[in-house]
């Protein structure tokens, strides 16, 4: 018979790949545990009871640490705390990419140290989670969003599509008139490929972006409406969330193209779930996760990462995702293999270790 757990979780909200991990975290546990789920959003994790129960599981995704999810966690945790004196702890799929701030300190260390059994996404999260707490011993599994085909049941679909998920902010009023990034799209398309945009959450877009890259299908008939107006934050966070609520399986966002490029973990990641060639163009602590999982730089293109890139610095960027879709476009059918079999590898650690996650429990 299952265990019982109370699951802290970020939920459908304000940012879609968080709400895929959510669908297929879920999957990956069924029948393993009889989960509880408390979101970010609650008001309280500890409702009614004294005490929170005898599990505890916390994650996935940015949920520890230097996100505005993190922070309602912690605030929660610490308001809370003596409830969960008898309960033990653990950590899913989450980490820290980023040295804490001073006032985050106190309650991640109480959360570590507390934790029984903590899984990671990356090596990196793993390192900043050792910062913190020297006598954590971090495991890695690989990102539950590798194996949406398997956990959600998605359809493989190829068409010639290129997706593509990108700072709002690399797209001003002076620069898209001739913006590098068109030099990208013109070699796509001289290729036969069309160029889409996607929209994982605020920042993704403005409307310079929106027409240079058409979004995807799936998030033109969700999004299009809000993001062409260019709401703030508050108001993104209220009206995406919205629309995330009426999507039955956020794994179709993820095929029906043949490349990606993403800023974001969940702009690259889950493409690779359907054995296409993407490529991780994000932040510099998230590097090194294609070597993680593939054991090679395959699946990176490194691009400056700055908010006001120069003229010479976006026609860098151009020139890398360039060269990137050409290696791609050469070498689509090897790298697709590669990935179905390393995949392959990776599934059997992903299911043996979320047994042993399961069976830790009281």
């Amino acid at each position: 018979m299952p265990k019982k757990a109370m699951w802290v979780t970020l939920g459908v909200r304000g940012n879609a790949g968080d709400a895929l991990i959510y669908q297929t975290t879920r999957k990956l546990f069924d029948g393993l545990v009889d989960l509880d789920f408390r979101t970010v959003g609650d008001p309280k994790y500890v409702k009614f009871a004294r005490t929170a129960p005898a599990n505890v599981i916390i994650g996935p995704g940015g949920i520890l640490a230097r996100t505005n999810s993190a922070r309602h966690v912690q605030r929660k945790f610490d308001a809370q705390w003596s409830r969960f004196d008898d309960s033990r702890m653990f950590v899913w799929s989450s980490g820290i990419l980023e040295t804490p701030r001073e006032d985050e300190l106190p309650i991640l260390q109480k959360i570590l140290r507390k934790s029984e059994r903590i899984v990671v996404r990356a090596s990196k999260e793993a390192d900043f989670i050792r910062k913190v707490d020297p006598a954590a011993e971090p495991r890695m599994l690989p990102c539950s969003s590798l194996f949406t085909d398997r956990l959600l049941g998605t359809p493989k679909q190829v068409n010639d599509i290129v997706v593509v998920n990108l700072d709002a902010h690399l797209f001003t009023e002076e620069n898209i008139a001739n913006h590098p990034l068109r030099r990208f799209k013109a070699y796509a398309e001289a290729e036969g490929l069309e160029v889409r945009g996607m929209v994982n959450a605020y920042g993704d877009s403005n409307r310079y972006s929106l027409d240079l890259f058409p979004l995807i299908d799936a998030d033109q008939a969700l999004f299009h409406d809000v993001l062409a107006t260019e709401p703030d934050s508050k108001t993104f966070n209220r009206e995406y969330t919205a629309r995330l609520q009426q999507v039955d399986d956020f794994g179709a966002r993820y095929t029906g193209s043949r490349f990606a490029f993403g800023k974001r973990l969940h702009g690259w990641l889950p493409f690779l779930a359907f054995d296409q060639p993407a490529a991780f163009i994000g932040m510099n602590a998230r590097q090194g996760m294609p070597n993680d999982y593939f054991g090679n730089y395959h699946f990176l293109a490194k691009v400056p990462r700055r908010a006001r890139l120069g003229r010479d610095e976006l026609d860098g960027m151009a020139n890398s995702l360039i060269g990137k879709l050409n290696y791609f476009i050469h070498n689509e059918d090897r790298l697709s293999a590669e990935i179905a079999e390393r995949r392959e590898k990776l599934w059997g650690d992903m299911t043996s270790g979320a047994r042993e996650f399961a069976e830790a429990l009281r």
